[in-house]
């Protein structure tokens, strides 16, 4: 199966490509570019491996929440290739990429996470997980919040750029990733095995902004 992945809901537009069982990927931190760099990024991919566009089965891209123009421009490229291409769509979650990653790191210790962006406007976008035997577990829903609302108390890893600044982390706390991005490679390692059972029509998927006032970030 050939899948290709987009994930621009941060400053980090990352693209990548599940092919022969190995996975190839552009990442760059590009601020207000995305949409510049999508399309060149995938058919470099594409050209490195002998692939051509009608030889993809499948996209996988990160819904969000993220930069609301970041959101939408994922959304609107992948809207296009599936349609034209007639292939399905898997979309996942920016918080549940960031908190794959972490565990991808971390399978063997027992672990509770809050990953947290920074969603302008004076809020933040969060949620939890857990690292239970070896297992990531959800604990709670994407959720938008004011940085005060939001307990990291009884968290092990704290993860993502609203504790660089908004959100106080309690000193029991030493795993902080303040840096930490989502990336297209970590989505085609969650969608691989489980692409055809969860794939959609690109119509019955849509973007996650949770909040209905957007900003152009």
């Amino acid at each position: 199966m050939n899948l290709i992945a987009i994930e621009t809901s941060t400053e980090n537009c990352s693209v990548a490509l599940l092919h022969a069982g190995r996975i190839s990927h552009h990442s760059e931190i590009a601020p207000r570019k995305h949409a510049e760099l999508v399309l060149g990024y995938l058919d470099e991919l594409l050209t490195a491996n002998n692939l051509k566009k009608n030889q993809i089965d499948g996209i996988v891209f990160g819904q969000g929440p993220g930069a609301f123009t970041g959101v939408r421009i994922a959304m609107s490229i992948v809207q296009g290739l599936a349609l034209a291409l007639e292939i399905p769509v898997m979309a996942i979650s920016t918080m549940h990429n960031m908190a794959y990653q972490i565990w991808n790191k971390n399978k063997s210790r027992d672990s509770k996470l809050l990953i947290a962006n920074d969603a302008r406007m004076g809020e933040v976008y969060w949620a939890s997980f857990e690292i239970k035997q070896g297992e990531l577990i959800r604990i709670c829903e994407d959720a938008l919040s004011p940085p005060s609302d939001v307990i990291t108390q009884g968290f092990d890893i704290c993860c993502g750029s609203a504790f660089q600044s908004m959100i106080e982390v309690t000193s029991k706390i030493t795993n902080v990733q303040k840096n930490a991005l989502p990336n297209a490679v970590a989505l085609l390692e969650l969608a691989q095995n489980e692409f055809s059972e969860k794939s959609q029509h690109i119509n019955e998927i849509k973007p996650s902004y949770i909040r209905e006032k957007v900003v152009f970030n």
